[in-house]
């Protein structure tokens, strides 16, 4: 073997050792790109369902109460009226309050018009005179002194901001009195005025959400 013939055989056998090193390689680089699954594990996390509380306040039971009806009111005349508010809901809350009042002269007498100086005044003068006391409350059970209703109105009654726990109740007692003027038996009379006369009273309560 000359050689050439030689030379011609050790490039032939090292061309195929490189084709074998790059096949080798190829192989390896396929292997690595193979996928491989992992180990996993999948639960069901907590949850649950929420629901939200009320918030649900009831005077006498109701929602509507009429704090007094009297017909044929004359001097001497008082009554007493019991009234609750009630938090019929699962929270806790602040409970206000406000009154209003409107009078009017129902029929103009005429002794009413003589007490009243010659015309009757269209509010009329009930108002002036009938007087409310606050028995107890939820606030207290001291009678506070009494007032004319135009007084009365002018602000909350007791307990007004005060906290109403879900599910719980307070008690009102209010007397309503026609006070009797025994300092004449004129038509000049002082109690004269309010013949004929009508006044209405009305309040709004108010239950707001208890904040911490």
């Amino acid at each position: 073997m000359t050689i050439q013939e030689n030379a011609k055989k050790d490039r032939r056998r090292k061309a195929g050792l490189i084709i074998g090193v790059v096949a080798a390689v190829i192989a390896a680089a396929a292997i690595g790109a193979g996928t491989y699954a992992a180990f996993t594990d999948t639960e069901t996390g907590p949850g649950g369902t929420q629901t939200a509380g009320t918030l649900d306040l009831e005077i006498g039971g109701t929602g509507v109460q009429t704090l007094f009806t009297g017909t044929n009111i004359a001097p001497g005349y008082t009554k007493d009226v019991t009234f609750t508010v009630h938090n019929a809901g699962s929270i806790g809350g602040t409970l206000s309050n406000s009154l209003t009042l409107t009078g009017a002269d129902g029929t103009c007498t005429e002794p009413e018009r003589t007490a009243e100086g010659g015309a009757c005044k269209p509010a009329g003068d009930l108002q002036d005179q009938m007087t409310v006391v606050v028995v107890s409350s939820p606030a207290s059970n001291v009678a506070t002194a009494p007032v004319a209703m135009t007084e009365f109105v002018k602000t909350p009654l007791p307990g007004n901001g005060s906290a109403l726990a879900a599910g719980a109740t307070g008690t009102y007692v209010l007397r309503f009195a026609l006070p009797n003027d025994t300092s004449t038996t004129a038509e000049t009379n002082p109690n004269n005025k309010v013949q004929g006369d009508t006044v209405t009273l009305g309040s709004t309560f108010t239950l707001v959400q208890a904040t911490t």
